[in-house]
């Protein structure tokens, strides 16, 4: 009886044993490969990673010198200056002059007419919401002065050049500003094309 305990006993510890060195295999196999695919995954994450600020890199230096163009060639345009204002000179008399002045109107009948124009233009643009072309670019909601500053920088100075802008031009600017989808979301070209009245 006791040879038959001693031979289920050394029959437990073999069992033990073989469950043991099989068991380590299998868990330790998991966690190599576990950790090898955490690695292969980090790796090809930080390869797209690469791959993609090389992109934008190569984007923002073909962009940079699309925006630095225009401006270049504003730089360059002489700026044409408008003549001032010329007053009717028919109240001058010269030396000499024989022609009397009281068929001549005076002067100050136009400018008391423009006067009143401008009071009728002024009551009028109380009256009406301000939905005029001279808003700002900090008008539109959603454009801060980081935003402002860029679009400035590359010739954008008008909220009527916003209002005319197409998908293709949202995509580029909004790459441009790294504005993330906030040319859309904000609606800057329907509040532009509100703005300008357009």
């Amino acid at each position: 009886m006791f040879y038959l305990i001693w031979e289920m006993g050394i029959l437990l510890l073999l069992a033990v044993g073989f469950g043991v060195f099989v068991g380590y295999q299998i868990w330790s196999g998991d966690a190599r490969s576990a950790e090898a695919d955490a690695a292969l995954a980090e790796n090809a994450r930080l390869r797209q990673e690469n791959e993609n600020l090389a992109r934008r890199l190569g984007e923002a230096k073909s962009s940079s010198r699309v925006v630095a163009e225009p401006v270049a060639a504003r730089a360059e345009a002489p700026e044409i200056a408008m003549p001032e204002p010329v007053e009717a000179a028919a109240d001058i008399t010269r030396p000499g002059d024989t022609r009397s002045t009281g068929d001549i109107e005076p002067v100050a009948k136009p400018k008391a007419k423009a006067k009143a124009k401008a009071a009728t233009a002024s009551n009028t643009a109380k009256s009406q919401p301000a939905a005029t072309s001279d808003a700002g670019l900090s008008d539109i909601k959603g454009l801060g002065p980081k935003a402002a500053a860029a679009l400035k920088a590359g010739g954008v100075t008008s909220v009527s050049q916003i209002a005319s802008w197409t998908d293709a031009d949202i995509a580029r600017w909004d790459e441009a500003i790294n504005g993330r989808g906030r040319i859309v979301r904000d609606d800057w070209v329907g509040q532009a094309k509100s703005l300008s009245g357009g």
